[in-house]
């Protein structure tokens, strides 16, 4: 994970089926829609949203559109925050499972997965035509204590227009992929232990020290940075949460495919959860876990972990949840304003409001329905994706 970011280079001309100017985010735009779900606030039908330098000026019934504004007609569409996905592996720089993990040394919290970026990834553009319009970059699961995670945009035509957080939390992982043979930890209950041993070694941590990787960990044991935990049985979400306990760590389990059954405890320990990506062959019972997670109050978003899956398989994952119990409104909560929360950018992202960054998806139908398709997307405040001619 130590490629250079690169400059970002007219990502708009890739991602754009339909001419847009994803460089300028002073233009003032109108969106005429027919159903717009804010996620915060609400349904409002046959509303208006007014954007203005990028941020949502307004939204609502009979708003005064400003003369001369760029409109979009979307009467007969529906409107919804970007979606997010959580956690993934998108656009890195050589082959994702080539750059996600370092496996030689096991605790790597100064290693950064945007050095590993390329905003102008041909899948990218992938993403965003499934109506993906941020995005939190993940190492892997082969490290105790990987690297920090980032937040992008998927859309921009420069590193501060598409670079949201660079150092957005720290990565661990309490699964098996995480044992190895030929370096620690070999064993669970070694892996707890050298995860105790650098998380203790942060108490003697002094600023003016040079030590990267405790001065990341610093910022984690003082919940000045989330940690992002991996952990997908019962066993390993028992042994994250020993670790999770014994430090106060503001975390959250990834991929946690059993935390149904011991969901109680994490609604103790307001402990939320980033589901996996969902798949047509999934079995029942699997299918309708994340559904039995909402329902006992745990938050949940959704990840996709692409390009191992589709980064459309976020709106997939939610579209599955519904059919075998989730909630709709919280699986469109799912894919929106929880995801922001969880990566600590629900002031910024996952809702339709006055403020907030305007990122949005146009679809022909429910969102939550699989025959609707995504029309159109707005990153920004710009037009990123329009779907061309059936």
């Amino acid at each position: 994970m130590n490629r250079a970011v690169f400059p970002i280079v007219a990502i708009a001309l890739v991602l754009v089926q339909a001419p847009a100017h994803a460089a300028d985010t002073s233009q003032t735009l109108a969106i005429h829609a027919g159903r717009i779900l804010t996620v915060a606030n609400g349904v409002v039908e046959n509303g208006v949203i007014i954007i203005r330098d990028g941020k949502i000026e307004g939204v609502g019934v009979g708003l005064d559109v400003p003369e001369g504004v760029q409109t979009v007609d979307a009467s007969d569409k529906v409107v919804v925050p970007g979606f997010i996905d959580a956690h993934c592996h998108l656009g890195l720089s050589l082959h994702a499972l080539a750059e996600i993990d370092e496996t030689v040394q096991p605790v790597t919290a100064q290693m950064r997965i945007i050095d590993a970026f390329d905003p102008t990834a041909d899948e990218l553009a992938e993403a965003v035509r499934a109506g993906v319009t941020a995005a939190m970059l993940a190492p892997g699961s082969r490290n105790p204590i990987g690297g920090q995670t980032a937040v992008v945009k998927l859309a921009g035509d420069r590193q501060e227009r598409w670079l949201v957080q660079p150092s957005a939390g720290v990565e661990m992982s309490f699964t098996n992929d995480a044992l190895m043979s030929d370096r620690r930890p070999t064993s669970r209950p070694g892996l707890i232990t050298l995860v105790q041993e650098n998380l203790d070694r942060t108490a003697s941590h002094k600023p003016d020290t040079f030590d990267p990787a405790a001065e990341v960990l610093s910022r984690l044991t003082r919940r000045e940075l989330p940690a992002y935990v991996r952990a997908r049985t019962v066993d390993e979400i028992s042994a994250a949460l020993t670790v999770i306990d014994q430090y106060k760590l503001m975390a959250v389990l990834v991929d946690a495919r059993q935390a149904d059954e011991i969901a109680g405890v994490l609604v103790e320990r307001k402990v939320p959860v980033i589901c996996g990506p969902l798949l047509l062959y999934s079995k029942d019972h699997d299918l309708k876990r994340v559904g039995k997670l909402a329902g006992a109050d745990v938050k949940i978003a959704f990840a996709s972990f692409a390009p191992r899956t589709s980064a459309g398989d976020i709106r997939t994952s939610a579209i599955l949840a519904v059919r075998y119990g989730l909630n709709r409104d919280e699986a469109l909560r799912a894919l929106t304003i929880n995801a922001a929360e969880l990566l600590g950018l629900d002031g910024r992202l996952g809702s339709i409001q006055e403020g907030r960054d305007a990122d949005l998806v146009i679809l022909d139908g429910d969102p939550l329905e699989p025959a609707s398709r995504v029309e159109t997307v707005i990153i920004d405040g710009n037009v990123v994706y329009r779907r061309g001619p059936k």
